[in-house]
């Protein structure tokens, strides 16, 4: 499946890369290559771990002791807080408007543009993930890196759209508005005006984070795991959502 079909559509990439430097587009293109494959993979996922022939990444993973419980019992770390920690970088970063990033499509923005912002926010919370992996033992796999970067470049590509589902989503149950726990959720009740939630993001890193963890959410539910479905295929976490309370997970994710 072509990446940016799943993302939205797109023409010419060519021309697109014209505008851009080669390192840029080959950093793309490395992040690209890597959120599809996650999506492909026919592999069996198993809970062995082989990194293939000795590197010195390998001799790297094999000199760290690490928790020696967890790692006979196979249980890998989760995937989440990576991702979710990158979604709510990429949320601050647009609040603060930082030069040089790029979040919507307009007549002077592409999408391969705002492919390369998301890129870059997947890349730098797997570095930070992957320094402290030397402390806890737990680096992970390039499969595992490739489904963050996956899932950090879908939601970033899809903040508009995932932003709107979130608040219809919200509106429609009435015990958020009549507590307020609009917080909750990470939106406001009226989100009309983006400079009003730009300015709530840039203040409160608490409803920063709270929506971050909702767009992942629905973007598991309503991308991730149909597409995987229709592709007969897994990932290593499997898309559980495992990191909403009860009371988020009622309202925002379907209970097919």
């Amino acid at each position: 499946q072509n990446f940016f079909k799943q993302c939205e559509s797109s023409p010419d990439l060519t021309l697109y890369t014209k505008k851009m430097t080669t390192f840029q587009s080959l950093f793309l293109l490395s992040w690209l290559i890597g959120s599809v494959f996650c999506f492909q993979s026919r592999l069996p996922h198993s809970k062995k771990v082989s990194y293939g022939p000795s590197t010195s990444t390998t001799k790297f993973l094999a000199e760290i002791q690490g928790d020696p419980l967890r790692a006979k019992s196979g249980v890998r770390p989760s995937l989440h807080p990576t991702t979710i920690n990158a979604i709510s970088d990429a949320l601050k970063a647009r609040a603060m408007k930082k030069e040089g990033l790029h979040f919507r499509v307009s007549d002077t923005v592409q999408p391969l543009e705002i492919a390369v912002t998301a890129g870059s926010f997947a890349s730098e919370a797997i570095a930070k993930r992957q320094k402290l992996s030397k402390e806890d033992g737990m680096v992970l796999t390039p499969e595992e890196e490739q489904v963050v970067a996956g899932r950090v470049i879908g939601v970033v590509m899809r903040f508009d759209t995932l932003e709107s589902l979130l608040h219809e989503k919200v509106s429609d149950v009435g015990w958020i508005a009549k507590y307020n726990e609009w917080a909750a959720f990470g939106t406001l009740k009226d989100e009309k005006e983006q400079g009003a939630v730009d300015v709530r993001i840039k203040d409160d890193p608490l409803f920063c984070v709270s929506r971050a963890e909702c767009l992942l959410a629905l973007f598991l539910d309503t991308v991730e795991v149909p597409s995987l479905a229709k592709a007969n295929q897994t990932v290593p976490d499997e898309s559980t959502i495992d990191f909403l309370d009860s009371d988020r997970i009622e309202v925002l994710v379907s209970s097919d």
